[in-house]
């Protein structure tokens, strides 16, 4: 299983890994091995360069749902970080846009990764952003096959009002953060370990739907094995990422078997 993002600048992904119902943009089963080394470049930066726990607050808001801005003067350094970071949600979760000119009050809900030029004018009001500016150490790279994350500065210039920090980091914080920093994971296992997470997770997004259609809402997570109460956000979220075909075949499933049980 490999992914990677092509065509058109932005996309809005409502299946989870079969990368169909994609809008603006192909999605396919690729992921190249420079997305999972900006990927690693992007956590030792922020694990090594800047403030405390800004690593586990970035994963913790992606995995959320929270959303992340990527401010550059090049649109190639937006994109690369911007697919990095996407390796770490299921296809469902994500609403991509790798460059916008400028931010338009609808983007706040319609899109969870973007990219924009370096000042980019967020509303103070968004306040469940995370902003990212990235800055090339050397100036005079100009040719886009040159351009690397490697080369850049990652400042966090700006943190979401609620950061989490007063709770426990769901479980999935903690197992992402450490393959990132394991220099003896390899880009190859980190794709194998990036994809078996996911999958993980998303069996517990697919338990929760299925629970949350036949139970009250705080039964629904007694049912899912290996979900605390800091877990459940990510499950909730994770949720909203699975294909209307699957949603389809649970309710038809419930129906039946009310059905049978009716007769």
């Amino acid at each position: 299983m490999m992914r990677v993002h092509e065509k058109n600048e932005s996309a809005l992904a409502t299946e989870p890994d079969d990368f169909e119902g994609c809008e603006n943009e192909t999605i396919k089963g690729k992921v190249s091995m420079a997305q999972l080394a900006n990927l690693k470049i992007i956590a030792t930066q922020l694990n090594t360069c800047s403030e405390p726990g800004d690593l586990d607050l970035l994963i913790r808001h992606i995995v959320t749902g929270g959303q992340v801005v990527v401010e550059s003067r090049e649109k190639e350094y937006c994109r690369q970080f911007l697919l990095a970071i996407s390796n770490l949600l299921p296809i469902g979760c994500i609403k991509l846009a790798t460059y916008k000119e400028q931010y338009l009050p609808e983007y706040s809900s319609r899109f969870n990764l973007i990219g924009g030029p370096h000042n980019m004018d967020i509303p103070l009001e968004v306040s469940d952003v995370m902003v990212f500016r990235v800055s090339p150490r050397d100036v005079s790279i100009v040719d886009i096959e040159q351009m690397s994350l490697v080369n850049c500065v990652i400042e966090v210039r700006r943190r979401p009002e609620n950061d989490g920090s007063n709770g426990p980091l769901p479980r999935i914080v903690n197992r992402y953060r450490d393959l990132l920093l394991d220099s003896d994971v390899t880009d190859t296992i980190l794709e194998t370990a990036l994809r078996t997470t996911r999958e993980g997770w998303m069996l517990k997004a697919k338990i929760c739907y299925q629970m949350t259609k036949q139970l009250s809402h705080p039964q629904v997570f007694e049912h899912i094995t290996g979900c605390g109460v800091e877990d459940q956000q990510v499950v909730s979220y994770w949720t909203a990422g699975l294909s209307n075909a699957y949603k389809l075949h649970v309710l038809t499933s419930i129906q039946q078997s009310q059905t049978s049980t009716a007769r």
